[in-house]
């Protein structure tokens, strides 16, 4: 495997400014709860050059710290305060989205951890991408769900006239709690083939060794959600999977979105045998498949016109053999928001943006009669635009103004 050394990178000016400028922009000003981050980040955009200057420092400090360390020479004190120690936060839980999914988020100081979070990413993200599967899709630039979604339409459409037995059965499966069960130790030895530079590993690691979801046997496991460079690590960790999967394993189709997994095969007991060695390859990383993992007959439909098998409910989408629908929450969710709107006095921006979002899930499906019935009657969506397109016009200015 070819390594690279990012190590400059890491002391260019420039791309820590770059950095710096993108977290702070990623800040919004959120009328419920504390906007303490969001005032933060706008008196940071007033000078980034000096918060720049002040992450080289610190940056400098760490490499100094570094090099005695390994050397095992004196380290002033006023040096090791300087140098680079990461906040070691409590996590919160919140329930997500319409599953009411319980997670643990782990939010860290905006300065100087999110600034460092960030640069270790743009230092290393072209380095990461080189590596990555075509089609590993979720937290990566360029490659949402959409991606998958398109891939997976186009897939089941080229084989649903010239090949049917290609599609003939799907599996499904998913990685059980994966940014928890993340071994310390497997993505450090991986970083460690692909990075020969010592300032970026000696600060990434430290990035990983702040957080433990577990420890066992002295072993330290997990990801932190909330760390911007989690999803990173997640994916790179993941991508020896890929190549397992698709070169080894030799399966035509697989779609991963971060931690799931879609599958099309010509018989169940291949399938079934597949699974297996997934399981058995990912255990090295401390990863384990959920048990609800699922081989099953692909949607057709048989000569009687009778719908039979199942459709891959993934993506937020259910993909049938001749149609794509929104799966059954997120089409609830969009009910829900669209009659929460209409009853509403007073339509904000924040609500105009949220809703338009959703309605970007119709564009691509097969919903044209979901959205005659549920939303066309209930909200107009010229005037939600035209709401979004004034409220981005007062912020382009405040910005200018900054």
């Amino acid at each position: 495997m070819k390594s690279y050394n990012v190590d400059e990178k890491m002391k260019d000016i420039e791309l820590i400014k770059i950095g710096l400028i993108k977290v702070c922009k990623s800040k919004k000003n959120k009328k419920k709860g504390k906007n303490r981050k969001y005032n933060q980040a706008q008196a940071i955009l007033k000078d980034p050059d000096k918060y720049a200057d002040m992450i080289l420092e610190i940056i400098l400090a760490t490499e100094i710290v570094m090099n005695r360390e390994e050397q095992e020479i004196y380290i002033e004190d006023d040096i090791q305060e300087i140098s680079y120690n990461p906040e070691k936060c409590e996590a919160f839980t919140i329930k997500d989205g319409l599953s009411q999914k319980e997670r643990e988020i782990t939010s860290v100081p905006l300065y100087p951890d999110q600034f460092i979070h960030q640069l270790l990413i743009e230092a290393a993200q072209d380095v990461w991408m080189k590596g990555m599967y075509k089609y590993s899709c979720g937290s990566i630039p360029k490659r949402g769900a959409h991606k998958g979604q398109k891939y997976i339409k186009k897939y089941i459409k080229r084989h649903n006239t010239r090949d049917k037995t290609a599609i003939k059965n799907g599996a499904q499966l998913d990685i059980t709690k994966c940014y928890q069960s993340f071994s310390h130790g497997y993505l450090k030895s991986q970083l460690k083939r692909k990075f020969r530079g010592k300032l970026f590993l000696y600060i990434i690691f430290k990035v990983i060794d702040s957080y433990a979801h577990t420890e066992i046997n002295d072993v330290c496991y997990g990801l932190p959600i909330g760390y911007s460079t989690s999803q990173w690590l997640c994916n790179f960790g993941l991508t020896p999977l890929d190549h397992y999967i698709k070169c080894e394993l030799g399966v035509e189709f697989y779609v991963r979105y971060i931690d799931d997994m879609i599958i099309f095969g010509r018989n169940k007991k291949e399938l079934h045998k597949q699974v297996k060695l997934i399981a058995e390859f990912i255990e090295n990383s401390g990863l384990s498949i959920k048990s609800n993992w699922q081989v099953f007959r692909y949607d057709y439909i048989n000569r009687n016109g009778d719908r039979k098998g199942r459709a891959f409910d993934t993506l937020g989408q259910r993909f049938f053999r001749d149609k794509t629908i929104l799966r059954k929450r997120n089409a609830l969710k969009i009910k829900r928001q669209v009659q929460k709107l209409y009853k509403s006095k007073e339509i904000t921006a924040h609500d105009a943006r949220s809703l338009m979002s959703r309605l970007g899930q119709i564009k691509h499906c097969n919903s044209y009669n979901f959205y005659m019935k549920h939303i066309k009657p209930f909200v107009d969506i010229k005037k939600l635009k035209e709401l979004i397109r004034i409220e981005s016009r007062k912020h382009s200015k405040a910005c200018k103004a900054i």
